[in-house]
């Protein structure tokens, strides 16, 4: 069985430099990257980091941001390299260590079931607490595609938060037991400071009202109210992660400046105090 991951990038060399040494670490075959035109060292920190063979990069040079697009690409190119089963992760998720430790039992449950896994967001510094919150209490997503029952996406669905994951075809189940590890909410400042880049960036780039998008983003945000929960140990057994990587992250990828260039008091709804923080 061929194992693949399929990652979007734009600008990631900062957060690559700590995730690919654990990455590459995994059951994993080939890794297919999505590079959104980075303009950074991205490619070169994954030549680095993974030896030549377990890793496809994959441009096609669009204009624009098309998620849709970008992910049905690297689904497409899994096929192409006759993958069996993909996962689906993004720069900042990592795997729990109860699927990488009992790798073959977890795979052999996608060759009936669709399992959908916890989503376990890791907050206030440490990767031992994740959010549990209203919004996060049944966050069970669809992660692995097994790719004999897998279809398609609807390329036409471009921006930012689209589906992530296709419709698999097989009877579907939740677990706790397996899940992924984001760690975007692990730096609370950063956190802050990505939401309301997205909030001012679907303003300024998709014509949104100030309303829709407050609408779109609040209820997740939950005023930062995360309901902290200590995860099940097993889950992080061997995983460490130092959560001030996100402030290179967040300098390199220009959020503040954009949302002080555009900036819209309507939208700082939360965390207006990280504001004060100035890039240098």
């Amino acid at each position: 069985m061929k194992i693949a991951f399929n990652t979007m990038m734009k600008n990631e060399e900062v957060l690559l430099e700590s995730i690919l040494p654990i990455w590459k670490k995994y059951p994993v075959d080939v890794f297919i990257f999505y590079d959104d035109n980075s303009t950074d060292s991205s490619i070169s920190v994954i030549e680095k980091h993974l030896e030549s063979g377990r890793y496809i990069i994959v441009n096609d040079n669009l204009p624009k941001f098309n998620e849709g697009y970008h992910r049905q690409k690297m689904i497409d190119v899994s096929r192409d390299n006759d993958v069996d089963v993909v996962f689906s992760l993004d720069c900042d998720e990592l795997l729990t260590s109860t699927i990488v430790n009992d790798f073959d039992n977890f795979l052999k449950i996608y060759e009936s079931t669709d399992l959908l896994l916890y989503w376990y967001n890791s907050v206030n510094g440490s990767i031992s607490k994740y959010r549990n919150d209203s919004q996060y209490t049944n966050n069970f997503r669809s992660f692995v595609l097994p790719l004999k029952h897998t279809s398609g996406l609807d390329t036409t669905q471009w921006k930012y938060h689209t589906p992530r994951t296709p419709h698999v075809n097989l009877p579907k189940r939740t677990t706790k037991e397996y899940g992924v590890i984001h760690l975007q909410s692990i730096n609370t400042r950063f956190y802050v400071i990505k939401q309301l880049w997205y909030k001012h960036h679907e303003l300024v780039n998709y014509d949104h009202s100030v309303s829709f998008v407050n609408n779109r983003y609040d209820p997740v945000v939950n005023q930062l109210n995360f309901n902290e929960t200590e995860i099940d140990p097993r889950m992080v057994d061997g995983i460490s992660f130092d959560p001030t990587v996100y402030d290179g992250l967040e300098k390199s990828k220009g959020y503040h400046k954009f949302i002080m260039d555009n900036y819209n008091e309507e939208l700082v709804t939360f965390g207006k105090e990280y504001l004060t923080w100035k890039t240098t």
